[in-house]
């Protein structure tokens, strides 16, 4: 037993029809998907200024110097000196402030204030929000 399809009227449907059928619906799929994925833009939402804050590099090198201290209390290998430059590389950067800047000059100064304030590898950072 094998299936028929037929249309509203009752006619049989050949497998050439349905075939001509399936790739009209595949098409229409494709381009329904085309027109919902637009091209994304992006928007500029202001800048911000990131770096390590001042004062975690001393507290880096105070908690290597304490595990330095365990290690030899407990006579075991000293761990390897403090590496500066791979902290750095690795430290966590937070916002010096909060809300984005919405000019860059204004993000430029707050850089440099930060700078004089004693932060460590101090950043302008542009934020862009993808709008589809």
């Amino acid at each position: 037993m094998s299936l028929t399809f037929v249309n509203h009227n009752g006619d049989p449907i050949t497998d050439s029809r349905m075939a001509t059928m399936r790739a009209q619906g595949m098409e229409l799929e494709r381009q329904r998907r085309l027109t919902t994925k637009a091209d994304p833009v992006s928007v500029h939402k202001g800048w911000r200024v990131s770096g390590i804050a001042p004062g975690l590099l001393d507290e880096a090198k105070q908690a290597h110097e304490r595990l330095c201290q365990m290690a030899q209390k407990a006579g075991g290998k000293p761990p390897e000196p403090f590496d500066e430059t791979a902290w750095l590389r690795t430290a966590k950067r937070t916002a010096v402030r909060s809300k984005p800047y919405i000019l860059q000059e204004a993000a430029q100064q707050c850089k440099e204030l930060a700078v004089k304030a004693g932060w460590l590898e101090v950043q302008l950072i542009e934020i862009k929000k993808v709008v589809a």
